[in-house]
């Protein structure tokens, strides 16, 4: 980035040299002559000072315990040392040969003369690390700000070569805060890659204006022109990403910048490079204008200077023939990585999970090859890569549906088998003696969770289980069926008044979710305490509150299970711990039941649940109806609703 600046800054600095000429012939040969004896000086104080606040910057991040750091600083402020002591002279000679030393020009480069006497008041605290990272950024950009006050004085007096002059320098003031921004962020990582509140504020205002000085620059100029300079450099990629990798890092949670830090710095390396051929264009464009409005002051310039930008053209143009072919190539090989990783991939894995063929050598076509060897052989290798990744997601894919059929084929022998179970042990209950109703009860319990542990496994391969209700069931029972099918029963209470009901369709699924809700809020609370569910109906549907009094759960925990609530993640082998949270999420979404969990006042978690309308069947309706019946047999034995509460289920 420190060799991009110093090409820039001469670019700018010709821009500016050769829009003088385009004025009035006095004040253009006025001007050539100031440009004579202050356009080595700029650009090497430019440079000078850009470099000594990237240098300050970093030692302050890093700490006075950093050698290389110092070390580092140490060199640039020798080096700017000397190009200030040749610039004073330049400016001495400059005001001296000036017509009017009363001039906004001179007052100006009086200012700057001023700025950097103050070198060494930032200097002092930069060694003693008395100011941090802003302190040191404000303070070096004050002359370098008044470094492009002064420049901007050189723009020539013709209206529109003035305007196009100063979309120049706007330009160039928008390319120099940039390099901020990259500075403060190269800090922000050497000392942890963390922002502070004001840090992230100044990062922001850095941004705005940025993006104030492109508007500025893309503003002062021809349309036509502006479409061919700057208006393609902000419509590049690199500028695209730096834009992207600002908003990243100017929301940043708690100041992290994280991998933005990195992304931000290689767009502003390929931004620089962008600008520096947009400049070149714009000051070729602008050079031609010249040789209309005045060619003999031009033919005068082209002998000081116009011979060395013809050499950078040529230099450029003669890089973009021979480069232009491989960047080309390169860009299409990337073009076909970004397909196969953004879409054909996932897409073929997609149909896999839902049980598609799929002809993995049709969906791995072979990349465009190129004509440079180079770019030959990493072609080849990525055909290969490619080969590989697909034929791995086809397996994966496989594997992911072959593990899916079991599950899904132990879980309905295990259910066909519990159901009989549950049917007979309906028969031995009502034919029990009273002495023998309460193993059998707990027997009967059990049976029912091991019945919902088999129904998980069908919903986690992506089936329905197989029970059902014709009529709709109330709330309140739909809720105390859920009730029973966990192991702490007894210590949940039901709190609702509510005759609402929901369809027979959605009361197996909606059962299954709140046992889930339930089973886990009783299992991380105290033996001693209760479990709460209340229910109530709202105008966007009813609303379920299932609360424990429990340790809770971290504030960063609770964001991950939320997220994975709203939006079901595939069902991952390795994630056996949070079979529960999979299931609650997949009911979820087939149901559109939106779940989530907050702290409770009381110190544990609650689970919300909020049933949609198109699930809620007006108390009306239920009011009506007769007592819920089994989705196994018609009746039930008055017996069964001793204890455990059960509800519709049975």
């Amino acid at each position: 980035m420190l060799l991009l600046v110093p090409l820039l800054s001469l670019v700018v600095l010709w821009a500016f040299a050769a829009s003088v000429t385009l004025g009035e012939a006095l004040e253009n040969r006025r001007g050539e002559q100031s440009n004579s004896r202050m356009a080595n000086p700029l650009q090497q104080i430019y440079q000078a000072l850009g470099a000594e606040r990237q240098a300050a910057v970093a030692y302050v991040s890093a700490g006075s315990a950093s050698a290389l750091s110092r070390q580092a600083y140490g060199a640039t402020r020798l080096k700017t040392d000397g190009v200030v002591t040749k610039f004073r002279e330049a400016a001495r000679a400059e005001m001296n040969a000036a017509d009017d030393p009363g001039a906004q020009r001179i007052h100006l480069l009086r200012e700057f003369l001023k700025q950097l006497d103050g070198l060494a008041v930032t200097r002092s605290g930069v060694d003693n690390h008395s100011v941090n990272r802003l302190r040191v950024l404000d303070a070096y950009n004050a002359p370098i700000d008044a470094f492009f006050a002064f420049s901007a004085k050189q723009a020539p007096t013709n209206a529109q070569l003035h305007y196009w002059a100063s979309s120049l320098l706007a330009g160039a003031r928008a390319v120099d805060v940039v390099v901020r921004e990259n500075a403060l962020i190269a800090g922000a990582v050497i000392s942890g890659g963390r922002l502070s509140i004001s840090e992230q504020r100044y990062f922001a205002g850095l941004v705005a204006l940025q993006r104030r000085l492109w508007a500025e620059a893309r503003s002062d100029l021809d349309p036509k022109i502006n479409a061919r300079t700057w208006q393609r450099l902000l419509d590049s990629p690199a500028y695209t990403g730096l834009r992207s990798a600002e908003e990243q890092i100017a929301k940043a949670e708690d100041g992290r910048i994280g991998a933005a830090a990195e992304t931000l710095d290689l767009n502003v390396k390929a931004l620089l490079d962008g600008a520096i051929k947009a400049s070149v264009e714009n000051t070729g464009l602008l050079g031609r204008q010249q040789d209309a409005l005045s060619r003999s002051i031009f033919t005068r310039l082209a002998v000081a200077g116009g011979l060395g930008l013809l050499s950078v053209l040529a230099s450029l143009l003669i890089s973009i023939r021979f480069g232009r072919g491989l960047v080309r190539e390169l860009v299409t090989l990337r073009d076909s990585a970004q397909e196969l990783a953004g879409r054909r991939l996932p897409s073929v894995v997609a149909r896999l999970i839902r049980g598609e063929r799929v002809d993995a050598a049709a969906e791995q076509p072979p990349p465009v090859s190129g004509r440079t060897t180079e770019v030959v052989k990493v072609t080849e290798s990525f055909a290969s890569v490619q080969d590989t990744a697909v034929q791995a997601a086809v397996g994966l894919a496989t594997l992911r549906n072959g593990v899916s059929r079991i599950f899904l084929n132990i879980a309905r022998r295990n259910q066909s088998l519990l159901h009989r179970q549950l049917a007979l042990l309906d028969s031995l209950e009502s034919r029990a003696e009273p002495t023998e109703l309460d193993g059998l009860f707990r027997l009967d319990h059990l049976t029912t969770r091991m019945r919902r542990h088999a129904e998980s496994l069908i919903i986690l391969s992506g089936a329905t289980p197989g029970r059902g209700w014709r009529q709709p069931v109330r709330v309140s029972d739909v809720l105390r069926g859920a009730v029973a099918e966990i192991e702490d029963y007894t210590r949940v209470a039901v709190l609702t008044e509510s005759e609402d009901g929901l369809p027979g369709a959605a009361v197996t699924d909606v059962i299954h979710l709140f046992a889930e809700l339930i089973e886990n809020a009783a299992a991380f609370s105290p033996p001693s305490t209760e479990v709460r569910i209340m229910a109530q109906r709202v105008g966007s549907g009813y609303v379920v509150e299932v609360e424990d009094r429990g340790l809770g759960i971290s504030p960063d925990q609770l964001d991950r299970i939320n997220r994975r609530l709203a939006e079901p993640p595939e069902f991952d082998l390795v994630d056996t711990d949070q079979l529960g949270l999979f299931v609650v999420a997949r009911l979820a979404a087939r149901r559109n039941i939106k779940v989530s969990l907050r702290p409770s006042p009381y110190g544990g978690t609650t689970a919300m649940v909020l049933l949609p309308p198109e699930l809620v069947v007006p108390d009306e309706v239920t009011s009506a109806l007769p007592a819920p019946q089994s989705p196994d047999a018609e009746t039930e034995p008055e017996s069964r609703r001793a204890q455990p509460p059960r509800g519709p289920t049975s």
